[in-house]
């Protein structure tokens, strides 16, 4: 999973990472748009230097930039090229719009807290989908926070120590595993594992310097 993750975010243009599954359109225009498709907010953040961040969804093997288009409450919103969002509290994904099926939105209080403490315990998050009805379904899941060892990474050019932490979480029926690679001493999440759902499945992120 560790290496998964991030071989893809590597090759970051992503153009040579997709696959040639019609099923995945919806995802692929939102990551990777053709130049007339691109959202005004997109560009205008672009325009104005927003912070960047780079994303990718494992399971269709796409990935692209995104950029910083707001932030408010401890929740800060990226964009798409597509105008699609994905929403993030200390970089835990805590919902995602315009992907078609995925997130609403989570619950992350708890790991975030024990994450950015440096802590090792018991966890819950809360995680709301929309099921085929358009109706919204809530889930609740028990996690266990755990040190997984240092581990070195490569963040722009530059190589990075970091401490890799793991969040496995069950509910009755479903269980996924989250990795955050975060920086000692400030617990600065830099890197990260998540999984969103059955639909959209694991999400990889990594801070851009």
């Amino acid at each position: 999973m560790k290496q998964a993750a991030f071989s893809l975010l590597t090759c970051l243009t992503f153009a040579g990472c997709s696959t040639n599954d019609d099923t995945f359109s919806v995802v692929r225009s939102t990551l990777l748009p053709n130049q007339q498709k691109f959202d005004a907010r997109f560009l205008f953040a672009a325009g104005q230097g927003a912070r960047q961040l780079k994303l990718a969804l494992l399971e269709f093997e796409e990935g692209s930039i995104i950029l910083s288009d707001s932030s408010r409450e401890g929740v800060e919103t990226w964009i798409t090229a597509d105008g699609g969002t994905v929403m993030t509290r200390d970089q835990m994904i805590v919902g995602l719009r315009g992907f078609g099926a995925g997130l609403m939105a989570a619950d992350v209080n708890q790991s975030q807290a024990m994450v950015r403490a440096g802590k090792q315990g018991i966890t819950e998050r809360f995680h709301t989908y929309l099921n085929g009805n358009d109706e919204t379904v809530t889930r609740t899941y028990r996690c266990q926070i755990a040190f997984r060892g240092t581990q070195e990474i490569v963040i722009g050019a530059s190589p990075v120590k970091t401490n890799l932490i793991s969040e496995d979480c069950t509910s009755l029926d479903q269980s996924f595993q989250n990795l955050y690679w975060v920086i000692p001493g400030n617990n600065r999440i830099v890197q990260t594992s998540q999984w969103t759902g059955e639909f959209i499945g694991m999400v990889a992120t990594q801070v851009v310097p």
